[in-house]
């Protein structure tokens, strides 16, 4: 079945991970990810060990990209960039319903502040992080100015801040969660970054360079940056490469 699961993700961008226990999930065993898939638009899942492949949802999608989840609230989320549209439906795939349908362009990727109450976006055409509470009202522009194509988006809730990157700028930068107090973090020696995931608690901030083809990582506040993956395919880091997206499992 892991060759199955391989075979069938053509297009993969986004990915989930939910690691509830039985009861939570439908028959699930120590964990369940979930992706969207590009080349074939649609919504998959899957066990943890490969096993239990399903189409959640396989109609009406064209290029869904983000995917989050919302564990408590049993919801998924996820942008369709074909549609431009952030949607979410149950974790079994049903009722799914459009929560933003208007007002944007090119939005690439998606975080919950499920506590808050919150989700954040971007949008790499109008050049904005956006935000909306978590039923789709009440969408706010947090961020309008400074931007060239901000990609991924990562939240420190804890911390009263959001952090992303800008491929076209080439920084990793920051803000208060309500878009106030811009840092500019990293904004040399980048080239495409992309992907970006937090590690709270161990003080870094790491993201994907679609450029160079690097994942690297920094102290939260900027400093102390380093190179962690420089090679591509066995051989050195070259331009074009195809690391995008990135999660973190800390083990804490």
């Amino acid at each position: 079945m892991r060759h199955a699961v391989v075979r069938a993700c053509v297009g993969l961008v986004g990915l989930a991970v939910g690691l509830g226990g039985v009861g939570q999930w439908e028959a699930m065993a120590g964990g369940i990810m979930y992706w969207t898939d590009l080349g074939i638009s649609k919504i998959q899942r899957v066990n943890l060990d490969g096993t239990g492949l399903r189409d959640l949802v396989a109609t009406d999608l064209r290029l869904p990209r983000s995917i989050a989840i919302d564990e408590a609230g049993s919801k998924i989320y996820w942008i369709d960039s074909g549609t431009r549209k952030i949607q979410r439906a149950n974790l079994d795939g049903s009722d799914v319903e459009d929560l933003i349908t208007r007002g944007m362009s090119a939005p690439g990727a998606l975080a919950l502040d499920v506590a808050g109450g919150k989700m954040y976006w971007t949008d790499s055409a109008i050049d904005k992080i956006q935000r909306a509470k978590l039923d789709g009202s009440g969408v706010e522009d947090l961020i309008t100015r400074g931007l060239s194509a901000p990609w991924g988006i990562a939240l420190d809730v804890a911390g009263g801040k959001m952090y992303w990157t800008d491929s076209a700028t080439g920084k990793i930068q920051r803000a208060k969660l309500d878009g106030t107090g811009v840092e500019d973090l990293v904004s040399r020696g980048l080239r495409i970054p992309w992907g970006i995931a937090l590690d709270v608690a161990g003080g870094k901030v790491y993201w994907t360079d679609a450029g160079s083809d690097k994942v690297q990582r920094a102290n939260l506040d900027g400093s102390g940056v380093e190179d962690l993956i420089i090679t591509y395919s066995g051989g050195p880091a070259k331009s074009g490469g195809q690391r995008y997206g990135l999660a973190l499992a800390t083990g804490r």
